[in-house]
């Protein structure tokens, strides 16, 4: 019920601060993507990509496989932290003497790693500390200080400031010292508990891919009409150049994080996908209507009806960030076993990275491992067709999705090999009347969408959880704060001990939030060991 009246605000900033590191790895990965991050051929960049590439495929598997069988998941999420840092502080201060491509490799690969590792572990520790109401929310603030400091970053990296002569020296330095804030702050002692709601995530999974096969024709299908509209224009380069988007597109990505985030806690998730998969419906339909719009009203010199590429862009890049904060860390570890929550959230990532590595070697016509890769020309006659079909399929399967939101329970560690006959006889033998009852009135405080008032508590709790401890067996509570309790409408320690910090100082006249937290502390202490009496 606590974590249900009020912002998780501490752990919520703490596990935000990991942004930093994350974003460094993000820094270091579009650099290899855009060939600007070390002074060697494109070719090499793409090389090492590819490399990356295979280091974040083995990494995302282990490090879900290790998160279910470990407990000490901050550790494990500090050490993964650090992996890009050491690399990029060897080469600041080269202690082990390394030739430079083997010192861009180390970096790369331990970037890759160390991003597929922080992920699962930083995905796995957002969904034991902070509840589904208010997760999406921290998930959103941690994509805006990732964002930033990409962007930090890359404002750092061109106007060539450098720490020891190298590029990525800032952006090294800065993610330690947030590394070192982060250990500071003790992380491992926040509160923490085996959140879970019942379902799927297979049904989830299967219209994300039908998503994500439409976005990648139409991308492709249209970027392949664009180039062949600007076929004669030497200036032109990309989209975004051309609109004059290139360094404000950041923006729209942005807002749809922050809007998708907004919506899958006040609306559920299930809510919240379905209007994914509208949008990319949308777009698949209308954005090539918008494209060849442009092309039959724009005039030669291409300087007219801009506006119609500055909304589509706009629009992409809004739908991409609302795919981006709701479709990585939400879903995939809320919905099915606690148990097995890291391994089915590393697969479902490995499914994306393979298809984020396919999507930009094509976008590259990247040659990797002697392959090279571009899109099929073929498809180019009927792949927005066939993008419109998998958009409509998507919405189709939307009908079964599972909620999440008021569903999310606390698992507990038991096994879980009964068969039917055996759970039958247990509910028969164990389960009255009377403990229904206590089983709804737990669904019901566990299915509480909004603050509760004194009178639901009451009316959920029942009266006898009132006489269990009275106010001035709490250590602390004297006749005169008693009094003023009383006043405040608390009649015993049990309503006391629902409360949270700062909304008893603020009902309690001259009760300051630091001497709330100790009567709150000793209430629930005395609370617990007279439960255990009885």
């Amino acid at each position: 019920m606590l974590q249900y009246r009020e912002f998780p605000l501490r752990t919520a900033i703490t596990l935000v601060l990991y942004s930093v590191p994350f974003a460094f790895s993000i820094h270091i990965v579009s650099g290899l993507v855009s060939g600007t991050l070390f002074t060697i051929s494109l070719l090499e960049h793409q090389g090492l990509l590819g490399l990356g590439a295979l280091a974040a495929t083995i990494g995302l598997p282990i490090s879900g496989f290790i998160a279910d069988r470990v407990r000490f998941h901050d550790q494990l999420l500090i050490v993964a932290s650090l992996l890009p840092v050491i690399a990029g502080l060897l080469r600041i201060v080269p202690i082990i003497p390394m030739m430079p491509a083997d010192s861009n490799l180390l970096l790369v690969v331990l970037s890759f790693a160390g991003l597929a590792s922080m992920a699962v572990f930083w995905a796995m520790r957002v969904n034991q500390s902070i509840v589904a109401r208010y997760r999406g929310r921290s998930i959103a603030l941690f994509f805006l200080v990732t964002l930033c400091m990409l962007a930090v970053f890359r404002l750092l990296t061109d106007t060539g400031l450098t720490i020891g002569g190298d590029v990525v020296g800032v952006s090294t330095v800065t993610s330690l010292v947030a590394v070192l804030i982060i250990i500071g702050l003790r992380p491992w002692l926040l509160a923490r508990a085996n959140f879970g709601a019942a379902g799927s995530a297979v049904k989830y999974f299967v219209p994300m891919v039908f998503v994500m096969a439409a976005h990648l024709l139409w991308y492709f299908v249209t970027k392949g009409s664009i180039e062949e509209f600007f076929v004669g224009d030497p200036q032109f380069q990309s989209l975004t150049q051309f609109t004059g988007l290139e360094f404000i597109q950041l923006a729209p990505l942005t807002v749809g994080v922050v809007a998708s985030a907004a919506m899958a806690d006040i609306r559920g998730r299930k809510a919240t996908f379905s209007t994914l998969l509208f949008m990319i419906g949308l777009l698949t339909i209308f954005g090539s209507a918008v494209y060849q719009t442009y092309f039959e009203l724009t005039n030669v010199s291409h300087t007219t009806w801009n506006e119609l590429l500055v909304g589509l862009v706009l629009a992409e890049r809004f739908i991409e960030g609302y795919m981006l904060g709701l479709c990585v860390f939400m879903i995939w570890p809320e919905v099915g076993s606690a148990k097995t929550k890291g391994l089915r959230t590393s697969l479902i990532w490995f499914f994306f990275l393979g298809y984020m590595t396919l999507f930009w070697a094509l976008d590259l016509n990247a040659t990797v491992f002697g392959i090279d890769f571009y899109f099929p020309s073929v498809l180019t006659s009927f792949g927005g067709e066939f993008a419109i079909l998998f958009a409509l399929i998507a919405l189709y399967l939307i009908g079964p999705l599972p909620k999440i939101i008021g569903r999310e329970i606390e698992m507990e560690d038991l096994s879980l090999d009964f068969d039917d006959r055996q759970v039958r006889k247990t509910v028969d033998a164990f389960v009255g009347a009377d403990d229904f009852a206590s089983i709804k009135s737990q669904v019901d405080i566990i299915d509480a969408g909004q603050e509760l008032s004194d009178n639901d508590v009451s009316e959920i709790l029942g009266e006898e959880l009132k006489g269990i401890v009275p106010l001035q067996s709490i250590p602390g509570v004297g006749a005169a704060l008693e009094k003023k309790l009383k006043a405040a409408g608390y009649e015993s320690a049990a309503q006391v001990a629902g409360e949270s910090s700062k909304r008893l100082a603020k009902r309690v006249d001259g009760l300051s939030v630091k001497r709330a937290e100790s009567i709150l502390k000793e209430a629930r202490r005395m609370v617990k060991r007279s439960l255990k009496k009885k």
